[in-house]
């Protein structure tokens, strides 16, 4: 398994993000159990699926323009939006989401997620584990670094599930608890997602800025040699 992609997974799974929402108020719904699995089932295999069809591209760029070439200027590309993304956050020209309340899943019940999942419906759940887990920047360069190896379609399916099972830690982690102890689940998450709100400038911030100078980096170097 790529070492890059397997970082960039658990970044993914634990920063703060519109899916915690949403997981939060399916806890609340009456059948979270049934929800969360189609939560997660529909959004893990949207994002398998994409992440297949994306590392072809990349692959067959890799081979066409120049494996070492066209990987470099991918890095240096989603580093520098990495950076610029950081920079944003620090001087207040990007903001995350604001939420109200006086409790994550107060929070998540204000928001425009929770909103809509307060009673859904089996589709409903399904589509927002799809909405909430589209590619971004960090799946994109992940999904580069695994295409940089070129490896066998078997072992590439296979590096990206493996990523995306980072991704949905918290839907999957939630859906275990709520089975095992249905009553203790939203507290727990209830209060690591308060944990998490805390520090979650400093962590996007920081987690933005260390991958983006990391890409870059790496990709001026490979350009270099």
């Amino acid at each position: 398994m790529n070492l890059e992609a397997l970082v960039l997974g658990l970044f993914s799974g634990l920063r703060p993000g519109t899916s915690l929402a949403a997981v939060l108020a399916l806890l609340k719904t009456p059948k979270p159990q049934r929800l969360l699995l189609f939560f997660t089932a529909a959004g893990f295999g949207s994002s398998w699926a994409i992440g297949l069809v994306v590392v072809g591209v990349f692959h067959g760029s890799n081979v066409a323009v120049g494996g070492s070439t066209f990987t470099a200027v991918l890095d240096v590309g989603f580093g520098a939006a990495a950076l610029g993304f950081a920079a944003g956050l620090q001087q207040g020209w990007v903001q995350p989401t604001r939420r109200r309340g006086s409790s994550p899943s107060g929070d998540a019940a204000s928001s425009r997620a929770g909103q809509r999942l307060r009673n859904p419906s089996a589709s409903v759940a399904a589509t927002a584990g799809i909405g909430t887990h589209l590619p971004g920047l960090i799946y994109l360069a992940a999904l580069n670094a695994i295409a940089s190896e070129r490896p066998a379609p078997v072992h590439a399916a296979l590096q990206v599930a493996i990523y995306d099972a980072l991704w949905f830690l918290v839907p999957v982690a939630s859906l275990v608890l709520v089975t095992v102890r249905p009553g203790a689940a939203l507290a727990y998450l209830d209060a690591a997602t308060a944990r998490v709100r805390r520090h979650e400038h400093a962590i996007l911030v920081s987690g933005s800025l260390a991958l983006g100078s990391y890409l870059v980096i790496k990709g001026t170097a490979s350009l270099l040699t």
